[in-house]
């Protein structure tokens, strides 16, 4: 007589059974009954339903089995380990990351594992410290997240365009400029630029 069980992974991805776990309520006419299971160790491979075949043997020469259904179930939430990281940004004033590049060595006891992360765009408007989640899932129903500092840089000079002008003095004998009436159209990476003259 079999009965069917539940068995839940441990945190290195492993569980056993003896084959009395899906006995239930084997007998013999002479009392003592040997019990034997087809399969007793499971992992991560086996996740789901697993058909086990229980032997029962009466010492006597005389046998019979029927089948259980082993229900491996992983209920071990992953590990998220996250690593704070600087991004530059580029020509454009554009950076963007991959969940693996916060990914500091998160892990979970079935190898396998899902990455995603909250952001992975940033522009001008996000120079300095951001804050991303990264979400690890097990594919099992299991996840878990953390944080990491994504510091985004702007390391890209702007581009000063100078023109030449002609200015007149006044009736007094002076003139004056502003830096924007000697620019010749500079750029940056990101918009916004500040101009200074020397004189």
């Amino acid at each position: 007589i079999c009965q069917d069980i539940n068995v839940y992974l441990d945190a290195s991805g492993n569980v056993s059974i003896s084959a009395s776990d899906i006995d239930g309520g084997s007998f013999d006419s002479c009392g003592n009954i040997n019990l034997s299971a087809s399969n007793t160790n499971f992992t991560c491979n086996d996740i789901g339903t697993n058909n086990v075949t229980l032997t029962v043997d009466d010492g006597n020469g005389n046998s019979s089995s029927c089948t259980a259904t082993v229900t491996v179930i992983d209920t071990i939430t992953p590990t998220a380990i996250c690593q704070d990281i600087n991004v530059y940004l580029d020509a454009s004033g554009n950076t963007s990351i991959s969940a693996s590049d916060i990914d500091g060595g998160s892990f979970d006891n079935c190898a396998n594992i899902n990455l995603s992360v909250s952001n992975t765009n940033f522009t001008c408007n996000d120079i300095g410290p951001n804050n991303v989640t990264l979400i690890i899932d097990d594919g099992n129903g299991n996840s878990s997240s953390c944080i990491a500092t994504v510091t985004a840089i702007d390391t890209i000079p702007p581009t000063a365009i100078c023109q030449d002008i002609n200015v007149y003095l006044d009736a007094s004998g002076n003139a004056s400029i502003s830096a924007s009436d000697i620019d010749g159209g500079s750029t940056d990476n990101c918009s916004n630029i500040n101009l200074s003259a020397s004189n």
